[in-house]
């Protein structure tokens, strides 16, 4: 959603309308769930993707003729999937067209939104079903994290941001130059964190939310994860691992991995169990870290993990 807030407001302050079409139903073998979003200008795509294919582009042919012919404005319509139609997946899916002038309005929406999107708390964002304006909302009584809510006798789509948790990478070597802007590409929010000055670098995670020199035996005045954020450890030796380790068994956090050679591991769970570390305590630990693909180069060994931790997060939804 950042990327596409970002390519929104360059639209804007290039003086271009836009439509924010979003996937807000679906049935049958439909390539995306709802929760998915692409822009487009009168040019054509601009960012996003609401599943790609003969449907998508078939949205993206909507959406410019609506611009070109100048007289646009916020509507749903529903997209035939089936053979029939001469789509192949067969189903449905509803899509939301969000009419977005190129206005002072649209831009204080856009950077509204951006804000929110850099913030810590959960929020709410509205999109009307048919004619309407966009809303942002703090506070929703929705079981889960998206759905139709009505309010104020109108429908909307609304989708949940940052109820998420954070993650919190412990190394800024190889491996963590290929996860995070991997981790922020899918949605996940990274904090970096090393001892060294010259790997501690914010230029080099320029997607990161913060990057941060530390001492790994006093993290305590760097961060405090929570129980709905995530810890990675990939320090460069057992030592910081174990430091690491003994920080975060005294949080709530509840994904602790660990990534390394299983001796690595053994010589620092060897020595938190020396130090009166049950094993009740170190089963919270999860080592060697990332799904077991074969994974051996640092951006395969990236995508192991974040696949784990995609994994992770669908199951806690």
């Amino acid at each position: 959603m950042k990327d596409l807030m970002e390519k929104l407001k360059e639209q804007t302050l290039q003086g271009n309308d836009c439509y924010l079409v979003a996937l807000i139903e679906s049935e049958g073998s439909t390539p995306r769930s709802s929760g998915a979003y692409m822009l487009v200008n009168e040019r054509g795509w601009v960012a996003g993707t609401v599943g790609g294919g003969a449907m998508e582009y078939a949205a993206v042919q909507e959406a410019q003729n609506k611009l070109a012919e100048g007289q646009c404005k916020s509507y749903q319509k529903r997209f035939d999937l089936t053979p029939a139609a001469g789509m192949a997946c067969g189903g449905y899916c509803g899509l939301q067209f969000c009419y977005l002038p190129a206005n002072k309005a649209t831009e204080i929406l856009v950077e509204y939104i951006l804000y929110q999107l850099a913030g810590d708390c959960p929020w709410w964002l509205l999109l009307p079903l048919g004619e309407g304006e966009i809303l942002v909302q703090e506070y929703l009584p929705l079981k889960k994290h998206q759905g139709i809510f009505e309010q104020d006798g109108r429908e909307y789509f609304a989708q949940q941001y940052n109820y998420d948790g954070k993650v919190f990478i412990f190394g800024a070597g190889h491996v963590a130059r290929e996860l995070v802007p991997l981790l922020c590409h899918v949605g996940f929010t990274c904090e970096v964190f090393d001892d060294r000055e010259e790997f501690a670098d914010p230029a080099v995670f320029p997607e990161a939310h913060r990057v941060m020199q530390v001492d790994y035996t006093q993290l305590e005045a760097a961060c405090r994860p929570t129980f709905k954020d995530y810890a990675v450890v990939m320090t460069r030796g057992h030592i910081h691992d174990a430091n690491c380790e003994r920080f975060l068994l005294k949080t709530s956090v509840p994904y602790i991995g660990i990534m390394g050679s299983r001796t690595k591991a053994k010589l620092a769970q060897e020595a938190l169990l020396a130090e009166g570390y049950s094993k009740q305590d170190l089963d919270r630990i999860t080592t060697p870290i990332g799904l077991d693909i074969g994974s051996e180069t640092p951006a395969e060994i990236a995508v192991s993990i974040a696949a784990q931790l995609i994994r992770v997060r669908s199951r806690r939804s």
